[in-house]
């Protein structure tokens, strides 16, 4: 138990605890390890004192030790493996299920997350034992809060503010809290905390300590307005259309823009909150990684734009356990324009994202105690100009105006063993364009509850989850969802299926139970999962296959005592099988994994994977079903001790298949700390594959009687990545840093000979030319088909699809946190990127397909750059 008392006057925050009001406060002292030596006392002496107003929380630590104090400056909410950490977690719910937690180094920087309860994991740290250093959390969360420390000979003292109004609790006139006090000595790997649970059950926060003392809070309105304004210059290779003699009207090599927007948080009462933003930039926001995607399914990118980032524990649905992706994808809202030019546009000017007119989010918890979450966003009528061969010019709409919404509730026991929750998403779309109604969905829903219970001290829980969901639209959306690469329900010898070109509605469910233990040396999990074939939730989720029912089992050992070699170390197993609703088996695995930690605090891991033959139903995209055939995989990792200078991490692995197919992925992460405020990480990365069955493309043909009137055609392709993530991070002051980001990424791909599926339920092909009719290669890189000769079947062509793709990406934001809560930002953006294809290649490229890292690198260098400079400055009011 802690004990906060009440200030009778207000004092700076300078990390020296020198006022008089400190002296009167309750001395917390009494840490226990969890690292190294598990429930001993801590070997340094750790003093905590706790003070609060009518405004804030006030923390002040001192923290002994006979040690030099390891520093370390990095960015905001870094993970601190290499300085000395102190943490306070508060449970201002005191709902045991989530937890505001404050984490000072002792260079002042500061990081700061929401845990969860369900976050997994053992031990007495913040967060399923995430320690003191960070990690286990949701760091999207970025209140504004003050620390400051100071360092003697003796060790280092830390001091915090904590307003009362980043936080939520109850308006009970005496609070109580839960609390968690957490520190890490990064040269001993000590991690000490003041609740203490051992590594082998579960921690978080149903088992932190309690804090009492704070009492007759104010709840009234507090207002927080962040306005900003931003300028932008952009500087690009405008490209020219050698099919027309004008040059493109809508692009200059030189592009100036402002804007101004702002974001609010409006806390109605001490336990709910309204967030919102109006016409939000996100310029400073890192950009993606390169990806050549040559599958049918998306892409799925991180969300990395803070309003959206920021808070979304609280919409997490369900449970990792779940087969299923996320039902809220944020990074829908905002997205590129869905519409289409028309084909005869010489030049066009479509806009890259659909602007976001405003959001909102009103997040809380009610006396009842039901947890809510609400997000609302309105995106804009987006419209593109193009120009035609003759000049003339044309508008098409396409992007129409669009509501996001979600809701998300969930009510807890007191204890938190038991929770039940719902959330619904919905989409709706302004449709008032005949070829956007063509081809969007009208509306989109989808509904879930989620259902949690925990037993036998918390080792033991059984999870729930079930949700539908409903789209609506014209027939022709409709038929082109049914017939997508998440369903296809056109697949000729599917019994189960087919397509309903005259339906306006799809409507479908997924769920999965799974009951497991998860504390103790002994853990395994039990999962069942089903997704039938019509559900749909990617209008604002995500989501690639659908027509899955799935069994799960995992048993894994876990041995946390240090030994004289090992630290700690486990090992799993998880095999698994999975139907679709027709029956057929495809998919099944056979997964064995460990990893340990030496005493060096190295880390090695490795693991095997067996997947048994097992049909594809998605192979031909959707034509008949086809055979996979058995795999292998072996990986390994190594990862040196993080707390010195240079660090480095090797990944490797290594996967083939009876049919003839591999791959090969190999990866080093060298990392650099010249200096206490500088840290430098390389890591490149190859990758080889020889993948016997890439598809190609379909042709319809009433002859092809053995595979249901369509040739569906494959290739061998040979294809060898190289990519290289470059990051360097400058800290010159807790509040001045720079962070600069560069991948270049090199693939090429050879196609071998063009061939055809030739049975279904199989993986044999008839190769063109050899095996079946003819084919002749022209000067323009197409190949021509007669699939019988002097047979009835018609011919078709099918171009080269050889390809050399080179790209560099990279940014640099310089942040200045100039005042508490006010953010001046400094981007510097650089794309240069060329794909080159066999029917396009320039004369400068003697081989198209040859892997030349020196000749690639070269050549990618020396593209024309594309660059984004920006400025953008924010000013934190509460009046």
């Amino acid at each position: 138990r802690a004990t906060a008392t009440r200030a009778s006057t207000a004092f700076a925050i300078n990390g020296r605890l020198t006022e008089a009001a400190w002296a009167k406060a309750t001395v917390i002292r009494g840490f226990t390890q969890l690292d190294p030596d598990e429930g001993a006392p801590a070997t340094q002496v750790t003093e905590v004192r706790l003070l609060y107003d009518d405004e804030a929380l006030y923390v002040g630590a001192v923290l002994k030790d006979t040690r030099p104090v390891s520093l370390r400056l990095a960015r905001r909410d870094a993970t601190f493996t290499d300085s000395d950490v102190f943490a306070i977690a508060l449970d201002s719910y005191h709902d045991h299920q989530t937890a505001f937690r404050f984490v000072l180094n002792a260079s002042g920087v500061k990081r700061d997350e929401i845990l969860s309860s369900t976050g997994g994991g053992g031990g007495g740290g913040g967060g399923g034992g995430g320690g003191g250093g960070g990690g286990g959390g949701d760091t999207s969360w970025d209140p504004v809060w003050e620390g400051a420390t100071s360092v003697s000979d003796s060790g280092w003292v830390a001091e915090l503010r904590i307003p009362f109004s980043q936080l939520h609790f109850s308006r009970d006139e005496v609070q109580t809290w839960g609390i968690q006090l957490e520190r890490r000595i990064a040269s001993t790997q000590e991690h000490s905390v003041f609740a203490f649970t051992p590594k082998r059950q579960r921690g978080g926060p149903p088992r932190f300590g309690h804090l009492m003392g704070i009492r007759d809070l104010p709840s009234g309105h507090r207002l927080e307005v962040l306005p900003y304004a931003y300028g932008r210059a952009s500087i690009r290779d405008v490209a020219r259309n050698d099919a027309v003699s004008f040059v493109n009207p809508f692009l200059d090599r030189r592009d100036y823009a402002t804007g101004v927007g702002g974001d609010a948080k409006f806390r109605v009462t001490s336990n709910f909150t309204i967030d919102a933003t109006f016409n939000p930039d996100f310029g400073q926001v890192e950009v993606d990684p390169a990806v050549l995607n040559l599958s049918a399914f998306e892409t799925r990118y991180e969300e990395r734009r803070p309003f959206f980032v920021e808070g979304a524990e609280i919409f997490r649905f369900g449970s990792s356990l779940a087969r299923d992706a996320q039902l809220l994808y944020s990074r829908r809202i905002g997205r590129t324009p869905q519409g289409v030019v028309g084909s005869d546009a010489a030049y066009s000017q479509v806009p890259e994202l659909a602007r976001i007119l405003g959001a909102a989010k009103l997040t809380g918890k009610t006396a009842s105690g039901w947890s809510v979450g609400m997000l609302d966003a309105v995106t804009a009528r987006e419209q593109a100009q193009y120009v035609i061969a003759d000049g003339s010019r044309a508008m098409a709409v396409v992007e129409p105006m669009t509501n996001y919404f979600t809701a998300r509730v969930k009510r807890s026991t007191i204890d938190g063993t038991t929770a039940l929750g719902g959330l619904v998403t919905a989409v709706n779309r302004a449709l008032d364009d005949e070829a956007l109604a063509l081809r969007l969905r009208s509306s989109a829903i989808v509904a879930g509850t989620d259902f949690r219970h925990e037993w036998g001290n918390r080792d033991y829980s059984f999870v729930a989850q079930a949700q539908s969901s409903a789209i609506r639209g014209r027939h022709e959306v409709i038929t082109a969802a049914q017939r997508s690469s998440s369903r296809y329900f056109q697949r000729p010898d599917a019994a189960h299926l087919g397509v309903d070109s005259t339906a306006t509605s799809l409507m479908g469910y997924s769920g999965f139970i799974a009951l497991g233990k998860f504390a103790g040396d002994w853990q395994r999990t039990l999962t069942l999962s089903a997704t039938n074939p019509s559900y749909e939730i990617n209008d604002l989720g995500f989501q690639t296959t659908t027509d899955r029912l799935g069994v799960d089992l995992s048993v894994s050992y876990h041995q946390t005592n240090p030994g004289r070699v090992l630290r700690r170390w486990d090992v799993s197993a998880s095999p698994d099988a999975i139907w679709n609703y027709g029956g057929d088996r495809v998919g099944g695995s056979i997964h064995v994994r460990g990893s340990t930690t030496l005493v060096n605090y190295w880390n090695l891991g490795g693991e095997v994977d067996l997947h048994p033959a097992a049909f594809d139903d998605r192979l031909t995209r959707g034509g008949p079903l086809a055979r996979r055939p058995a795999d292998q995989l072996v990986g390994g990792r190594v990862n040196s001790d993080p707390r010195r200078r240079v660090t480095v991490e090797l990944l490797g692995n290594r996967s083939w298949n009876e049919a003839g197919g591999f791959s090969a992925r190999d990866e080093i992460t060298v990392g650099f700390k010249p200096a206490s405020n500088l840290e430098i990480h390389v890591g490149p990365e190859l990758s080889r594959s020889r993948n016997i069955s890439q598809y190609v493309t379909s042709v319809s043909d009433g002859t092809a009687i053995g595979t249901f009137g369509s040739r569906y055609v494959f290739a061998t392709l040979e294809q060898t990545t190289l990519s290289m993530d470059t990051r360097l991070n400058v800290s010159f002051t807790p509040r001045l840093t720079l962070e600069m980001y560069a991948q270049p990424y090199i693939s090429v791909g050879d196609y071998g000979a063009l061939k055809e599926f030739r049975t279904p339920g199989t993986l044999e092909f008839s190769t063109y030319g050899r095996d079946l009719g003819t084919i002749f290669r022209d000067g323009a890189g197409v190949y021509h088909v007669d699939p019988d000769q002097s047979g009835p079947a018609p011919e078709f062509s099918v171009a080269d699809r050889d390809f050399s793709f080179r790209s560099l990406r990279g940014n640099a934001v310089l942040r200045w946190e100039w005042r508490a809560g006010s953010t001046m930002y400094l981007v510097w953006q650089q794309s240069r990127a060329r794909n080159l294809t066999a029917t396009g290649a320039s004369g400068s490229e003697p081989n198209l397909t040859r892997f030349d890292p020196y000749f690639d690198a070269k050549e990618l260098f020396g593209l024309r750059p594309d660059n984004v400079f920006q400025v953008k400055v924010s000013y934190w009011l509460n009046p």
